[in-house]
């Protein structure tokens, strides 16, 4: 009777299972549908006032998002958005009030799920990694994380639908 190498068969198998865990968290571009659940505003409320996150689907492969800070009467706008479907990918495209590069920002999303996306650009210093987490139907955590200044920095915006 041969003996057979338990070593190969288990790599073997811990090949195949790892190569199907990386093709099942690619993101399709069918599954763009998924982020309808972002339509309408959030709101998060602050000490000061409130942040307030706005989406619309502008066509069949553009979301565009507005984050605004709102104190009282007044409101500043601090961000725009587009979540866009190019080809097989879909990207993160922020772009940020009074900032002055040229270059545009476009992390990639590598998860998108029922419940939320991961958008991420590892070689960008800020905003790095951004999450959207939906928790249910009225709420909406999102999540950002980056480096500035040689620090790492992570914001958390627990919003809840405005509408």
């Amino acid at each position: 009777m041969a003996k057979k190498l338990w070593w190969s068969n288990s790599m073997v198998l811990l090949f195949l299972l790892a190569g199907s865990l990386s093709a099942a968290a690619q993101v399709r571009p069918a599954d763009f549908r998924m982020l309808d659940k972002l339509a309408g505003t959030w709101r998060m409320k602050t000490k000061l006032g409130a942040v307030v996150e706005t989406w619309s689907r502008t066509n069949d492969s553009t979301w565009t998002g507005r984050t605004w800070r709102v104190a009282g009467p007044d409101s500043t706008l601090q961000q725009s958005v587009e979540l866009v479907r190019r080809g097989n990918e879909i990207f993160f495209i922020p772009v940020y009030e009074g900032r002055t590069a040229t270059t545009p920002i476009r992390l990639k999303l590598r998860v998108l799920k029922e419940i939320g996306f991961v958008a991420e650009d590892l070689q960008n210093d800020f905003p790095r990694k951004v999450m959207y987490r939906f928790k249910d139907a009225e709420h909406l955590d999102a999540k950002v994380e980056g480096k500035r200044d040689g620090t790492i920095e992570e914001y958390i915006f627990p919003y809840q639908r405005a509408e």
